[in-house]
C-alpha cells in the first residue's frame, strides 16, 4: 500500500523484528513487548532504560498533546546533534518541513491511534546538500501519566559518519513496516 509517498506493508511480529539491520532496536522492541499488560500498552513510567542502554543516543520520546501538537519529551545525543539541539518541549515543526511533519505524523499517529509498532527506513540528505544518511526508525505507543496512549518511544539509526553541525533536510519516500499489537501476546518477548 502507499501512504505519504511511501511504501507501506504489514508484517507479524517476527518479520518486523527481522528487518531491523541495527540489532539494538530488538533489545528495545523487547523490553517494550515485556512490559505489555492487560491494557496492551506500557506506561511511559515503566520503561527501564538500561534494559537498552546501547541505543540511548538514538532514542526519543514525542508527546501528543490534547490540543494536537505533538512536543519532544527527550532526545539522546544523536538526535540532538543531527536535529539542531532537540530538547524538552521542542515542536517538530520547528525542525523539519510541514511536508516532512504531515509525513511523520502518519507514522506517530499509526502507533498512537491504530496499535501499531512501526519501522520506517530510507535516506535522508543532510544540510550540507552533499551527503546523505541511511536510517531505520521505530516507534512504539507508551501510555503517559493520564493513561492515555499519547507518547511515541523512538529511536533512530544513522548510518552515516558523525560530523558537525550536519542536520536532515530533505525526507524523499521511505519504506514502512508496521506490526499490528492486537496478534502479539501480552507480555511477551519472544
Amino acid at each position: 500500500m502507499q501512504r505519504d509517498g511511501a511504501i507501506w506493508s504489514e508484517l507479524d511480529l517476527q518479520d518486523f523484528l527481522s528487518r531491523f539491520a541495527d540489532p539494538r532496536f530488538e533489545t528495545l522492541i523487547r523490553h517494550w513487548l515485556a512490559l505489555r499488560q492487560a491494557d496492551a500498552v506500557p506506561q511511559r513510567g515503566d520503561v527501564d532504560p538500561t534494559k537498552f542502554r546501547h541505543l540511548l543516543d538514538g532514542v526519543w520520546l514525542l508527546e501528543r498533546h490534547p490540543d494536537g501538537h505533538y512536543r519532544y519529551r527527550l532526545a539522546g545525543q544523536t538526535i540532538t546533534e543531527i536535529h539542531g539541539g532537540v530538547r524538552r518541549g521542542t515542536n517538530p515543526a520547528d525542525l523539519f518541513s510541514p511536508e516532512a511533519v504531515d509525513m511523520f505524523r502518519l507514522r506517530w499517529e499509526a502507533a498512537l491511534d491504530h496499535g501499531k509498532l512501526v519501522r520506517a527506513e530510507g535516506i535522508v540528505r543532510l544540510s550540507d546538500g552533499v551527503q546523505t544518511a541511511k536510517i531505520e526508525r521505530l516507534m512504539l505507543p507508551l501510555r503517559g501519566d493520564d493513561g492515555s496512549v499519547s507518547i511515541v518511544l523512538g529511536a533512530t539509526n544513522y548510518d552515516r559518519p558523525r560530523g558537525t553541525c550536519l542536520t536532515t533536510t530533505d525526507f524523499p519516500p521511505t519504506d514502512v513496516q508496521v506490526c499490528p499489537m492486537n496478534d502479539i501476546p501480552l507480555g511477551s518477548n519472544r
